[in-house]
């Protein structure tokens, strides 16, 4: 666990209110309709801007690339090379990893107890702040493996993901974190295992059962009524225990506690409604009752002449507890744009070289 003494206190981009736009259901690995109208704006960028990211993007497509092409060959060495000391990862069953050196370990067992065992994830969008040196990917994802027991049926999932890239010192890009979301799964019950139970929180009445992407809309509302009301204790109880954060300068936090000490914190220091979240849309499995959630940012930090106003994208991963409650898993922001000039609007150490 990372404890809070080492999560950046001047981090900023890491908390934004919401506003609902869209949704899309998927039910037993099956997606209905889209439900609302999904933010036309969400990545739009200029003409100019795209044009001079372009290398940047392809550069980003490239080291996906090779990230595939390891995991395919089973490079354990090549496959850590792409990955930032403190990489994060939130897998599709909602299982957490954190640092190089705990994903080695993760595909080392892999690998060695499952013969068929391969993933690959394709890009579809990868935004780029050219300037700061990080990049924002979404995509999708398919995983095979075998079944369990050995005979049975194998496994074939697939779902939707987000990811944050960096780049090094030596300018290659490398992953700082990943969320995955399972939406099917199939290859029977023995192979397609649902996450971990979340608990309910001791004292907390069980909600009656609604559309999940509405609930999720709604459970966001209620943590934009708690930035509002600047109550810190109000949000850590809407996240899970094993909450992870990677805000939007590529700084970490762990754990709803610490999470709760970091808001009281912004709130001191910035005052109440410091930051919007825009939702794009919302995904949602409903078997394995967990959620994938996109959008856009911005925020305003500092008092006085130093006024910073970054923006950016971001993803978050929610799992329904045994109350029946959404609760935030994880949440990965990406800055894209910071206004206050370069005084203050400091771009992020680069990560050593690999």
């Amino acid at each position: 666990m990372l404890s809070p003494a080492n999560t950046a206190r001047n981090e900023i981009g890491a908390r934004r209110f919401f506003r609902m736009t869209s949704s899309i259901a998927v039910t037993g690995g099956v997606s209905s309709a889209v439900t609302g109208v999904v933010c036309a704006a969400l990545f739009v960028l200029s003409a100019a801007t795209a044009v001079a990211q372009a290398p940047e993007d392809a550069a980003v497509r490239r080291a996906r690339d090779a990230y595939n092409a390891a995991i395919a060959r089973r490079d354990l060495v090549a496959m850590g090379a792409a990955l930032a000391p403190a990489y994060h990862l939130v897998a599709g069953r909602s299982a957490q990893s954190h640092g190089a050196a705990a994903m080695d370990e993760r595909w080392r067992t892999a690998f060695a107890g499952d013969s068929l065992y391969g993933c690959v994830r394709t890009p579809t969008t990868v935004r780029v702040n050219a300037g700061w040196g990080l990049a924002h990917e979404r995509g999708r994802w398919r995983c095979t493996y075998d079944g369990v027991p050995k005979g049975a049926r194998p496994g074939h999932a697939t779902g939707t993901f987000d990811a944050k890239w960096q780049r090094d010192a030596a300018g290659q890009w490398r992953l700082q974190a990943e969320i995955f979301t399972t939406l099917t799964c199939e290859g029977g019950a023995s192979a397609c295992l649902p996450p971990d139970s979340i608990h309910a929180r001791r004292g907390a009445p069980p909600t009656a059962p609604r559309p999940s992407a509405r609930e999720v809309h709604t459970a966001r509302a209620e943590y934009n009524a708690a930035i509002v009301a600047g109550d810190a204790q109000r949000i850590a109880v809407m996240l899970a225990p094993t909450y992870h954060a990677v805000f939007g300068r590529g700084t970490h936090i762990e754990g709803d506690s610490a999470a709760r000490m970091d808001w009281e914190q912004e709130f001191r220091e910035n005052g109440r409604a410091s930051c919007e979240r825009i939702p794009g849309e919302v995904v949602v499995n409903e078997a394995w009752r967990i959620a994938h959630e996109r959008g856009t940012w911005r925020c305003r930090s500092g008092r006085g002449v130093q006024r910073i106003h970054p923006s950016g994208i971001y993803a978050a991963k929610w799992q329904r507890d045994t109350g029946g409650r959404w609760r935030v898993q994880a949440e990965l922001f990406t800055t894209l744009r910071c206004e206050g000039g370069s005084t203050v609007c400091l771009p992020p150490e680069p990560s050593p070289p690999g």
